[in-house]
């Protein structure tokens, strides 16, 4: 009689590892390792900051990974509300986090370290102080007041003012920091495009797409500039007017003030 020959099981750890590599990188692993111990040690997820902290890394770059994240249905976030990015990863293939005892204590501790809460909402007036207007617009106040989440970028920033404005044609633009609001030797934040041009200007301090509000290190009443269209030359002075802890839910960025109309984009449209 012939021995029956059972067929060999699978190893299921091994094809949950190989399951998972193949769905993120390990430095992708790290992170949703960071983000699952995060939530399940607080009952709600990091900041931004928080995991730069940990990571020893730039805001820019997390806000990047969570992008890639997000992207790839790893994790999923609702909008407008902060400390809300989920792992959707089953907890299996989830990789264990790189870390030693201390480390893990800092996770456990980071929540009250920061009493206030990373989560920020920023207030921001965007006044219109130089560009090409006709007569009927000369010498009038025009300015948005504009609410922006702190993980949200200056490119986020930049469209909710060129909404704000009823602009239509995109151009170049950049945000300006320095002793005023147009420093010709303070800090400018450009689109990728600039970057790759202007390669070895020392005023250039990062691209728009990937710094956060928050990283910027803002403070109520500073000014800072806005320069939109390189050749038209629309100038806005952008204040802070307050930094709140505390944020509603809602669709951020967004308009809560206008005063004055929106001056068209190009003078012959006023013309018409």
């Amino acid at each position: 009689m012939e021995a029956t020959v059972m067929p060999k099981r699978k190893n299921s750890s091994a094809q949950t590892a190989k399951s998972a590599s193949s769905r993120f990188t390990a430095k992708q692993g790290q992170y949703l390792a960071y983000l699952y111990l995060y939530r399940k040690l607080h009952r709600l997820s990091p900041s931004e900051t928080e995991i730069a902290q940990y990571f020893r890394v730039s805001p820019p770059s997390v806000h990047q990974m969570i992008i890639k994240l997000e992207a790839k249905g790893l994790i999923t976030r609702e909008p407008g509300v902060s400390r809300s990015v989920r792992v959707t990863v089953p907890r299996g293939e989830i990789p264990e986090l790189n870390d030693d005892e201390e480390d893990v204590a800092v996770i456990a501790r980071s929540v009250n370290q920061d009493p206030t809460g990373p989560a920020r909402l920023y207030t921001l007036q965007v006044a219109l102080i130089g560009g090409p207007v006709s007569e009927k617009f000369a010498g009038k106040e025009i300015s948005r007041t504009i609410q922006i989440r702190d993980d949200q970028t200056l490119a986020d920033l930049h469209q909710a003012i060129f909404k704000a404005y009823n602009r239509f044609d995109e151009h170049f633009y950049e945000f300006q920091f320095g002793k005023g609001p147009h420093d010709p030797k303070g800090k400018r934040y450009v689109l990728p495009e600039m970057l790759k041009q202007e390669r070895g200007d020392q005023t250039i301090a990062g691209d728009v797409t990937q710094t956060t509000i928050d990283s910027l290190a803002l403070k109520v009443d500073q000014p800072f500039g806005y320069w939109f269209d390189y050749g038209d030359d629309w100038w806005h002075q952008i204040e802070v007017q307050t930094i709140d802890e505390k944020m509603p839910r809602g669709k951020y960025p967004k308009v809560i003030k206008r005063v004055g109309k929106n001056p068209p984009q190009y003078m012959d449209d006023d013309e018409d």
